[in-house]
């Protein structure tokens, strides 16, 4: 028999095991949420709900595609809303010297979601929001992988681990109430085993990295040019005139790898990969061209490891080369 009633404190509990789980301590908290666009949605409309009176947001544009659907309410609600894109951040003081007294919070990125790119302003922004008391919401696709933070009380980190799973690390002085979340099915086991998934694989290794794109230079373009900010647990190349999913499956294919395990290793921004053309548009600063978008290859170090992987690739690219050209 199913009764239809949800147990709060299952979530409550849920938060203090993965506290443990992950390694933090005391005065920190954790709020366990579905996915990352839900714990930035509770995190943020919680904030607007708890502390009405404070009438002015800011966001940092251009990193990541996960608070675009928070904007309609605030503006409908008349909210001041300060967006500045990240190309255009380079005196974090003065811009948020600019900011109004009743700002309540800054949403920002510390990393890229498909590159790995990182922002140089991240921790001197979060310094400065929090000397004001402005709430820090700053978003971790990855980073929070290989790089730990210290906290400061006015800061939220909100950090995925998978498409259903995001935790949400809580300064002190972050008191706003969750809306929905508690009241939501849990398993903690299924949770903490997601978590443990989640962190497989995941390594950081610059030299392998920086290695092997530079030993396709001949034939793909390096997405980042030397002393870029970025997480070295990913190689980025464009292949400006192949198709990138074409290129991996038959990459795939030549190391005997099901497509589950190559993709699972490598992927790529094809738009036929995914059958979507608008994934990466309007959200990503400087925008990337289709062409770029339909030959860009990430290849994990795991993947890079295999001896056999740039000989591989190397081969699929010439093969398609010559199959898509003409001899008449």
């Amino acid at each position: 028999m199913y009764i239809d009633v949800v147990r709060p404190e299952t979530w409550d509990e849920l938060n203090d095991s993965l506290k443990t789980q992950i390694g933090l301590a005391d005065p920190l908290r954790v709020r366990v949420f579905k996915g990352l666009a839900h714990a930035v949605f509770e995190i943020a409309q919680g904030s607007a709900q708890f502390m009405a009176h404070k009438k002015s947001i800011g966001f940092i544009k251009g990193q990541t595609p996960v608070f675009e659907n928070l904007l309609p309410y605030y503006y409908k609600e008349t909210y001041e809303v300060n967006i500045m894109s990240h190309l255009q951040l380079e005196d974090v003081k003065a811009w948020a010297d600019g900011l109004k007294k009743d700002t309540n919070f800054v949403v920002f990125a510390e990393d890229h979601p498909v590159t790995g790119e990182l922002y140089p302003f991240v921790d001197e922004l979060d310094k400065v929001l929090n000397e004001k008391r402005i709430y820090a919401f700053r978003i971790s696709h990855s980073r929070h992988f290989h790089h730990k933070t210290d906290m400061r009380p006015y800061s939220v980190r909100l950090c995925s681990y998978s498409g259903n799973l995001a935790v949400a690390v809580l300064g002190e002085r972050f008191r706003c109430p969750p809306m929905m979340v508690q009241n939501m099915e849990w398993n903690q086991g299924d949770v903490s085993q997601e978590l443990m998934l989640s962190q497989e694989g995941r390594k950081l290794n610059e030299s392998l990295v920086s290695s092997f794109e530079a030993s396709l230079a001949d034939i793909a373009q390096p997405y980042f040019s030397s002393g870029k900010a970025r997480l070295f647990d990913r190689a980025v190349l464009v292949f400006k005139d192949v198709s990138a999913e074409a290129l991996l499956e038959k990459t795939f294919a030549k190391l005997s790898l099901s497509s589950a395990e190559g993709w699972g290793m490598a992927d790529s921004t094809n738009m036929c990969h995914w059958s979507d053309m608008k994934m990466f548009s309007n959200w990503w600063e400087p925008a990337p061209s289709l062409e770029s978008l339909r030959g860009l290859v990430i290849a994990s170090p795991t993947i890079l490891e295999n001896p056999q992987f740039a000989s591989a690739l190397r081969e699929s690219y010439q093969e398609l080369l010559e199959e898509q050209s003409w001899n008449v």
